[in-house]
C-alpha cells in the first residue's frame, strides 16, 4: 500500500508540483527559432537550485543503464521519449519539441510534460498532433477517480488519439509516482476499459499522452534516445494527478 499517499506526502507534492508548473512555463518561452537546445537545460538546472528542488532525471541509472546525461528530456520532430538537449543543436522554426522532466522536492517526485510547435504555427499535421496530445491528457485525467480502473483511462485515450487519423505508442506508458519516479500502477495509452487495476484515494499517478503521426514503432538510437521508426513526427502531454475522494487533482498545474 506503499503507492497510497498520506497527507504529508500529498503536501510536498502539491507543492513540488506547483514548482514544477512555473518552471515548464519559463522553459516553454524560451523555446524560439535559434535557441540552442542545451540553452533549456541550463537554465532548468539554474531554477532547480533557485527553488531547491532536485533534477530527478540527470544520473538517473535503473537497470544497470549509464546514467541519464541532462535534466531534461527534450525531443525534436520525429525523436521519441528519452531523448535529451545536446550543445549546438538549434531550434528551427517549425520544429515539433516535447519537454519532459522530474523534480523532486522533500524526498517526492512529480512529473510532467508539453510539447509545442516552435515558431510559425502553419503545418495542419504538426498542430494536430499537439493539440491533440493535450485534449487527449486533459479527457482521460477527468475520468478518473476511487474505484476507476485503469484500462478505462488507457481505452479513452487511444481512441481520442485515433480518432484524428494519429496513433500512441505501445511501448511506454504513464506510471505511479512519488518517492521513485515510477511507481506502481502502470497506465498505457491504449487497451480495454476492463484492463489494470482500478484506482484508489491517495493514489499519485502520471498519464501520458504519447502521440504519434504514424506507426507507433519506436526504435532506440542509443541506449537512451529513441525516435520512431517511420520518422514521423512525435508529441506527448503529462501531468501528475492526485486521485481524491470525489475525483481528482492535477498537482502540475500552473496557478492563473
Amino acid at each position: 500500500m506503499g503507492f497510497v499517499k498520506n497527507a504529508e506526502d500529498i503536501t510536498k507534492m502539491r507543492q513540488g508540483g506547483k514548482i514544477l508548473a512555473e518552471i515548464l512555463s519559463e522553459l516553454k518561452k524560451m523555446l524560439v527559432p535559434g535557441r540552442d537546445s542545451f540553452e533549456l537545460e541550463k537554465e532548468f538546472i539554474k531554477m532547480c537550485r533557485k527553488n531547491k528542488v532536485g533534477p530527478t532525471c540527470k544520473g538517473y541509472a535503473p537497470y544497470g543503464m549509464p546514467p541519464f546525461p541532462t535534466g531534461l528530456c527534450l525531443s525534436i520532430n520525429n525523436q521519441s521519449v528519452h531523448c535529451f538537449p545536446k550543445k549546438g543543436v538549434i531550434l528551427k522554426n517549425g520544429d515539433v519539441v516535447t519537454v519532459d522532466t522530474v523534480i523532486n522536492y522533500k524526498g517526492l517526485n512529480v512529473d510532467a510534460a508539453f510539447s509545442t510547435v516552435v515558431g510559425k504555427k502553419e503545418n495542419a499535421l504538426k498542430n494536430t498532433l499537439v493539440n491533440t496530445a493535450e485534449k487527449a491528457l486533459y479527457e482521460t485525467i477527468s475520468e478518473v477517480g476511487p474505484g476507476v480502473r485503469i484500462g478505462r483511462i488507457s481505452n479513452k485515450m487511444q481512441k481520442i488519439v485515433e480518432s484524428q487519423g494519429l496513433n500512441v505508442l505501445k511501448d511506454y506508458a504513464g506510471h505511479g509516482i512519488g518517492p521513485e519516479m515510477h511507481e506502481y500502477p502502470e497506465i498505457p495509452c491504449y487497451g480495454s476499459v476492463n484492463d489494470g487495476p482500478k484506482l484508489m484515494e491517495g493514489m499519485t499517478i502520471c498519464i501520458e499522452a504519447l502521440v504519434c503521426t504514424g506507426d507507433d514503432t519506436v526504435v532506440n538510437k542509443s541506449e537512451w534516445e529513441t525516435c520512431m521508426a517511420d520518422g514521423g513526427y512525435f508529441a506527448q502531454a503529462e501531468h501528475t494527478i492526485l486521485v481524491t475522494k470525489d475525483g481528482y487533482e492535477i498537482l502540475t498545474l500552473k496557478n492563473k
